[in-house]
């Protein structure tokens, strides 16, 4: 499925991925997109998540924390107040990190949406094998990413 506008119905795609995730949601923005993170079902969705089981994992991966830090952002209150299961991420100067933006449920459901393009992308629900190159590049990013002391709660 082709998504025709971004952010709608991009949103409403993540929500539903999140929504319907059993264990894993990894999210590459590269600012953690308000329009489309910055939502209450979407936090609900991944509040459940996390919720649900100890085994439950939320990676978010940014490579400009400032609009969230400056402007404030539900999932990043969120993470800080389940801090042991959704996790953020920075990563910046790196030549994969090219400003796509997905959402990865499991192993199975895909949302992407490339660089540069409020009109391309598509919405797989269900394709492992579309997924699993998705996967390896978000966990290759993950691993030379780092915490952003920007987004640590400040506690007087």
């Amino acid at each position: 499925m082709s998504t025709d506008f971004y952010p709608h119905p991009f949103d409403q795609l993540a929500v539903e991925l999140c929504d319907s995730a059993r264990r894993y949601i990894r999210i590459l923005s590269p600012t953690l997109d308000r329009d489309v993170f910055d939502n209450a079902q979407l936090c609900d969705a991944i509040s459940k998540l996390a919720r649900r089981s100890r085994h439950s994992e939320i990676r978010i991966l940014v490579n400009d924390s400032r609009p969230i830090v400056e402007h404030g952002h539900r999932l990043v209150t969120l993470a800080q107040r389940i801090p042991s299961l959704i996790h953020i991420q920075k990563l910046s100067d790196h030549p994969q990190m090219n400003d796509d933006t997905m959402v990865i449920r499991d192993s199975d459901g895909l949302l992407f949406k490339p660089a540069g393009s409020d009109h391309q992308g598509f919405y797989e629900p269900e394709s492992k094998a579309r997924v699993a190159s998705y996967i390896e590049r978000f966990d290759e990013l993950w691993e030379r990413s780092g915490a952003d002391i920007n987004l640590r709660q400040m506690r007087i």
